[in-house]
């Protein structure tokens, strides 16, 4: 599990897994740093192919989420009530022992596969982790 969750899901290029370990479910997400400071564009993984079947939900402005004109997502949709519940819990620091986070073994910030351990269990590579500060 990530050790600063918020720090990678805005990282740049962030993919990652939010699951509810009792219950089983889960999503996965993508996080894409926007050309404008402050914002990342969000997507959640909806089809068989890991890399191709993203679709668009919202945008982060800073701390905040919300849905944009271009959402492909409604509020009611369970992807984007877990990603608006879980980035609450992390602005607040309380995020229940139940909902864990997991990268997909690529750095956060560049997109590179990682295959150093510290970085596996970090999210990031050793040059990005130095940038980032983590």
């Amino acid at each position: 599990m990530l050790q600063n969750p918020a720090q990678f899901i805005k990282a740049g290029k962030a993919i990652f897994t939010i699951q509810n370990v009792e219950t089983g479910n889960r999503f996965t997400y993508k996080a894409k740093k926007a050309d404008k400071d402050d914002v990342w564009f969000i997507s959640v993984l909806n089809g068989p192919d890991n890399y191709s079947n993203y679709q668009y939900i919202g945008c982060l402005f800073g701390d905040d989420f919300r849905l944009t004109k271009k959402s492909k997502i409604t509020r009611d949709a369970p992807s984007y009530k877990a990603f608006a519940w879980t980035w609450t819990r992390l602005q607040q620091n309380n995020l229940p022992f139940n909902v864990e986070i997991h990268h997909e073994g690529r750095c956060g910030r560049c997109g590179r596969r990682l295959t150093v351990p510290s970085s596996i269990e970090t999210g990031y590579g050793e040059e990005c982790a130095k940038i980032i500060g983590g």
